[in-house]
């Protein structure tokens, strides 16, 4: 029993190891960037994607806190400007929408980054889907005259103390919780393999993920992702990476098909108290994933493997 535990223990420090080398210098980063002014720049540049997708331009100061801290962040911007701009449900779905594929991307980005997959591939893959899901939810809401009616807002978050030291403490205790999770998660997978229940979703999940370019192998870390976040199965898809259990192609679309569609339940449901449409953040984002994974994953055969390795995949050093 202690051998097993001191494993269960092992296995999730050096995932969280591997994790943590990633995300405490980027957090601290974002946080002094922040305190800078460099939301608002990134805000100014937003400007016009948000027209483009029909949203104010005022709502890119709320994306660009998104995209560089996190969607909480995002949402307390989005409830603070959405009073004055007369918003609708569908324009607030379409905001969900997006803030959905794209946030955290410092944090997110790296986590990618050290499973496999260059930076700009995936920066390309989450900014570019966001901009053009929320373009096309925008034409189909407009054209069928859909989700017209004005936003109502369920929840608002309370405000947050922004000092220095209620930032660490908070970090602090964000970083306890991944442990935790992470933790959780090891054990999870010790149950599901000794009861022979990896080896059944393996089975009956391998059709349908195999369709989009993930074998079954990649299959349970996966479904990891989609369900409880980017930064929990991605410490471990790093990790089972690095001892070589999966193949470069496992990690590209696993880790493609996460940056477009992770943590379906937890963000989805955050995202719907502030007027967010099932339709849109959770129902059409998950098909519209899909479909960009398949279509990348036909590209993929049209390419020689150099081209890949050198503008989407940098391939684990053998040592």
């Amino acid at each position: 029993m202690f051998k097993l535990v001191s494993e269960l223990l092992k296995e999730t420090y050096n995932i969280c190891k591997t994790l943590f080398r990633i995300m405490i210098p980027v957090i601290i980063a974002v946080k002094i960037l922040s305190e800078l002014g460099i939301v608002n720049i990134l805000s100014s540049i937003l400007n016009p994607f948000m027209k483009l997708m029909g949203l104010p331009g005022e709502l890119g100061l709320a994306w660009a806190t998104a995209l560089f801290t996190n969607i909480y962040g995002g949402i307390i911007v989005f409830i603070s400007l959405s009073d004055g701009l007369n918003l609708t449900v569908a324009q607030a779905t379409v905001f969900a929408s997006i803030v959905l594929i794209a946030h955290s991307m410092p944090v997110e980005l790296q986590i990618m980054r050290k499973s496999g997959p260059r930076l700009r591939a995936m920066l390309a893959l989450r900014m570019g889907g966001a901009v053009l899901y929320g373009w096309i939810l925008n034409i189909i809401y407009t054209a069928t005259d859909t989700l017209q009616n004005p936003l109502n807002i369920l929840w608002a978050p309370p405000v947050k103390d922004t000092s220095w030291t209620a930032w660490a403490v908070g970090e602090f205790k964000n970083l306890v919780w991944i442990t935790c999770i992470i933790f959780t998660l090891v054990v999870v997978m010790r149950i599901l393999y000794a009861l022979g229940l990896i080896k059944l979703m393996e089975r009956i999940l391998s059709p349908v993920l195999r369709f989009f370019g993930v074998s079954a192998r990649a299959s349970t870390l996966t479904i990891f992702g989609l369900t409880i976040g980017l930064s929990y199965a991605g410490g471990m898809i790093i990790n089972e990476a690095k001892s070589g259990k999966l193949s470069e192609e496992d990690i590209f679309f696993s880790i493609s098909l996460l940056g477009l569609c992770h943590s379906l339940i937890e963000d989805t449901l955050l995202l719907m108290v502030v007027g967010g449409h099932l339709s849109g953040i959770f129902w059409g984002r998950i098909v519209f994933s899909i479909i960009i994974v398949v279509l990348l994953q036909r590209f993929i055969r049209t390419i020689t493997p150099d081209f890949f390795h050198k503008m989407l995949f940098l391939p684990f050093k053998s040592t």
